[in-house]
């Protein structure tokens, strides 16, 4: 196998994860909440890494609505240098094609690894050889490459990898199923190509997106279902979104019911009660459960959510309508007017 050019590595750091409100807002968003550990999802993200390669390359490309929150966890670990900040929001194919320009000193063979900055993987040294098994193929045979994830259920939140390499984003339930019974994978979001390849494909099915008149869209939507040289791999490590507060259940530290907490200040009392998940912010409350089954409660001074864990990818809805009502919005988009 040939050596590839030096490998880049970028973390995606502009979401909302309104699958995680009431706790995920857009004034502290999901990225910066410490689940699953004592640290921020962006600070294991970093730490992760930097087990993998040095400093140097590693970039974070984050929008300038958290800039403040962002640099106090990036700037211990990295340079102001390695911290992009976009005009605005877009989602990530706007956020990948500005990121390539600011990397355009970089020969085009450069392979770019893209990834959120918002997952649980273990353990490292199987994620650290499946990245460079992606920018072996990423660069010689001049694919976009991402990392496949075997489906543990249908779910609608993710994109599908079909045998064929060929891209679904965000399938209803019954065609997630189809998709599942015929071999497919989840997608995990975590793009590897050279930095010509990308702008390849920028150029064929999105070509130069900017600010002021691209409407927000992801790189799935804008090139990942349009391209013809999508390539991937089966993840050999273990992976979750953190998305949604069934996923946190499921990799939480459960008692002898099954149940979880979120954080360390959350007390509870349950009785007869089982797979639920449970959060308070407030040390001095107590959440009683009675009598319940494979559920979320999510307790904060501004908001609580109640949630079937079988049909909390829905949260996401609750926050679209949250958003559309003026009376309601400043529940979830806390730091706009």
């Amino acid at each position: 196998m040939a050596t590839t050019p030096k490998q880049i590595f970028v973390i995606l750091c502009g979401g909302t994860g309104p699958r995680l409100w009431p706790l995920s807002t857009t004034s502290h968003p999901k990225q910066l909440l410490p689940i699953l550990s004592d640290k921020s999802l962006l600070e294991q993200t970093i730490s992760r890494l930097l087990k993998i390669t040095s400093k140097d390359n590693i970039y974070i490309t984050t929008s300038n609505k958290n800039i403040d929150d962002i640099n106090k966890i990036a700037l211990r670990y990295l340079s102001q240098e390695h911290i992009i900040v976009e005009p605005d929001k877009k989602n990530t194919a706007v956020a990948i094609y500005y990121t390539l320009g600011k990397l355009s000193d970089l020969p085009t063979d450069s392979v770019v690894s893209f990834l959120p900055s918002d997952q649980y993987i273990f353990p490292i040294n199987k994620f650290k050889n499946d990245l460079l098994k992606s920018a072996n193929l990423a660069f010689e045979n001049s694919t976009i490459v991402t990392i496949g994830i075997h489906p543990a259920f249908p779910n609608p939140s993710f994109g599908y990898i079909l045998k064929n390499n060929s891209f679904v984003e965000k399938p209803d339930k019954i065609h997630a199923l189809k998709h599942i019974i015929n071999g497919a994978l989840w997608n995990s979001g975590i793009y590897t190509a050279t930095i010509k390849t990308y702008l390849d494909q920028f150029s064929k099915y999105f070509p130069k997106p900017n600010y002021k008149n691209t409407k927000p869209i992801s790189f799935d939507y804008a090139i990942s279902q349009k391209s013809k040289i999508l390539q991937h791999i089966k993840a050999s490590f273990d992976w979750s979104d953190v998305g949604e507060w069934g996923a946190i259940l499921a990799l939480s530290k459960q008692d002898k019911q099954h149940n979880a907490i979120v954080n360390k200040n959350t007390k509870y009392i349950t009785y007869d009660s089982q797979h639920c998940l449970l959060s308070s912010q407030d040390p001095n409350k107590l959440i009683g459960v009675v009598g319940l089954n494979n559920i979320s409660i999510i307790d904060t001074p501004k908001a609580l959510l109640v949630t079937s864990n079988e049909k909390c990818s829905h949260v996401r809805d609750l926050v679209t309508s949250i958003v559309n009502n003026p009376k309601l919005k400043n529940y979830f988009a806390d730091n706009e007017s």
